[in-house]
């Protein structure tokens, strides 16, 4: 039995370490294809825009970008750029992401609805504490920790990142040698998960914890995780975790209601206990999603 969505996503990774994003497709229940929008940018860099076709959800689906797509970006409510889209469906405006700014984009070309989309950039939200804690035999403890602005709502998505150095030995000396360096998402157990946070890190296809400020709001918030130290222990492949970098996203609204409900699709494919859920859209007159936000890393260094 294939998991039955109303609206389908697809989700591949990204880029950069630093941000994860997210492809989408959307079911349209009209009589014809409407722009699926997806839109994202960190404070400090351009807006990445892709726009596809919404199609029926079969076992073929396909991916359809569309070129020539006209995109009108406005700032504070004031024309500041104007782009197209290439034959992969992606363009990108010059403007640079600030905080605070209100941003909207419209895109147009014949044959489909006007689509348009808005956002308010968050502004960053600086980590106090990233530091080991506690170290076991099967697990690693980390423990970080940030303060939560007051008198407004904040969400935030947390993501941790590890720099592996796959190495080689010396001939002669048997000394390892630095050579290739990769990034990846470490998966993360949140130990107070169950008090804070709105999406299952264990058992979903993110390596990403969820927070609102509900609970903690205008508070010092602490948070604790595990990592297998497998995950960060020399492999057998000449490997070894040397950094761990944590990002904190300070993100809108509509991007915490998208990701916490890519958090429900779980991959229990063919499963009674598999999740039949709707994507939320910020995009009107088409579907998807429309994102910006505002990004702070800390770094810790792993002995060898």
């Amino acid at each position: 039995m294939r998991l039955n969505f109303n609206y389908l996503v697809l989700i591949i990774s990204m880029i950069s370490a630093l941000s994860c994003n997210d492809d989408l497709s959307f079911n349209s229940s009209k009589s014809r294809n409407l722009i699926v929008l997806h839109a994202q940018a960190e404070v400090g860099k351009k807006i990445v825009l892709e726009v596809k076709q919404s199609e029926l959800i079969t076992e073929d689906t396909l991916n359809n970008p569309i070129d020539g797509v006209r995109a009108v970006l406005k700032v504070n409510g004031i024309d500041e750029d104007v782009t197209y889209s290439n034959s992969e469906g992606f363009a990108s405006f010059s403007y640079i992401v600030t905080p605070r700014d209100t941003l909207a984009i419209e895109l147009e070309k014949e044959g489909f609805d006007v689509v348009s989309a808005k956002t308010t950039t968050p502004e960053n939200i600086g980590i106090l504490q990233f530091d080991t804690t506690n170290k076991r035999l099967l697990d690693q403890g980390l423990r970080v920790s940030f303060y939560d602005r007051p008198n407004e709502k904040n969400y935030y998505q947390l993501v941790l990142i590890g720099e592996r150095w796959t190495y080689q030995l010396d001939n002669i000396t048997g000394e390892r040698l630095d050579s290739v360096r990769s990034r990846e998402f470490v998966e993360m157990k949140s130990i107070n998960r169950i008090f804070f946070s709105d999406n299952n890190i264990v058992n979903n296809r993110q390596n990403f914890e969820l927070l609102n400020d509900k609970i903690f709001n205008g508070k010092n918030f602490v948070l604790d995780v595990d990592v297998n130290r497998f995950a960060l222990s020399e492999q057998i492949d000449k490997s070894a975790m040397k950094k761990l970098t944590v990002e904190l996203k300070s993100i809108s609204e509509a991007y915490y209601s998208f990701l916490t409900t890519l958090s429900l699709n779980r991959p229990i494919y063919g499963g009674p206990f598999s999740i039949s859920s709707q994507v939320p859209s910020n995009v009107l007159g088409g579907y998807g999603i429309f994102a910006t936000y505002s990004v702070d890393r800390a770094e810790i260094v792993l002995e060898q």
